[in-house]
């Protein structure tokens, strides 16, 4: 499940966007992919560019803006080049919805940038030093692999709450029986009912719940000393996004699946942080998507 990473410009940067896709892709692709505007996939035939953009900034981890030389400013008595306003506009919105470490403002070096920009670190490029400026740009996006973001749903917070409550003391507890031992932390692509999927696995994997006190998990018929628990925490995210995001219409709606899955990566990937930050039970635990 790889972090998304949006990249904006004109219609006449949108080369300097591309090449900015190419080498993240080639650098990075094993854990993030890029999209550009041009892509198809952030911009609906059937919604407007607002509410598309809106949509964009809550569910792609990173996003980048490309400011090209395309309009000549008039301001106090000077003439200046300046990026498209709604380059400008995205880059707000993006700021606002994933802060200063994830949203990455990418300007040509002769335009004018508001005052409010004071600051604020802004990748400035020619056409001699775009490839230097955009593997700066490659640096910073790889400085964050493992850190995530807290958004309005509070995944990574739920991810710090599920391991010190329950990681931390079963494996404590198991690792005082036996050293030799695993557990696994299933995340379900659908955190609707989490019951109703803890019911199922158990069904295709006939386990049972370790006695002794809690926490608890599932130990495997078939695998002795192979534990497994879906974290029914991932219910206060479903919850909420659908609190966010009301449906209306039946069936699936689109938005909140991609919002519920940004959030699971978001929960996964804090875990994975906390489990390599505390190190003596590396080996011990183990994430699976199901």
């Amino acid at each position: 499940m790889k972090r998304k990473i949006f990249i904006g410009s004109s219609n006449e940067g949108h080369s300097v966007a591309e090449q900015i896709k190419n080498e993240i892709n080639n650098q990075l692709g094993v854990w993030v992919e890029c999209e550009t505007w041009k892509d198809g996939k952030v911009f609906s035939q059937n919604k407007n560019t607002l509410d598309c953009l809106v949509r964009a900034s809550r569910r792609f981890d990173y996003g980048i803006l490309v400011a090209s030389k395309d309009d000549i400013l008039w301001k106090r008595l000077r003439l200046s080049y300046s990026m498209r306003d709604n380059v400008l506009f995205e880059m707000g919105m993006f700021l606002g919805s994933l802060g200063l470490q994830r949203a990455f403002l990418i300007t040509s070096d002769s335009i004018s940038l508001p005052s409010d920009y004071s600051g604020v670190t802004v990748v400035k490029y020619n056409q001699k030093n775009l490839a230097i400026k955009i593997e700066s740009v490659v640096g910073e996006i790889a400085k964050t692999k493992g850190s995530f973001n807290l958004k309005p749903v509070p995944s990574a917070a739920l991810a710090f709450g599920y391991y010190e409550s329950f990681v931390q003391p079963f494996v404590k507890k198991q690792y005082a029986l036996k050293a030799n031992f695993l557990l696994k932390i299933l995340l379900p692509a659908n955190v609707s009912d989490i019951e109703a999927q803890k019911t199922c696995y158990n069904t295709e994997h006939p386990s049972t719940e370790t006695s002794g006190g809690r926490p608890s998990a599932f130990e495997y018929h078939d695998e002795k000393g192979c534990f497994w628990d879906i974290p029914t925490t991932l219910n206060t995210i479903y919850h909420l996004i659908d609190y966010m995001v009301p449906s209306t219409e039946l069936g699936i709606n689109v938005e909140k699946e991609e919002w519920v899955q940004h959030e699971l990566r978001n929960f996964g990937g804090t875990l994975e942080m906390l489990i390599h930050k505390q190190g003596a039970y590396l080996k011990n635990i183990k994430i699976e998507f199901i």
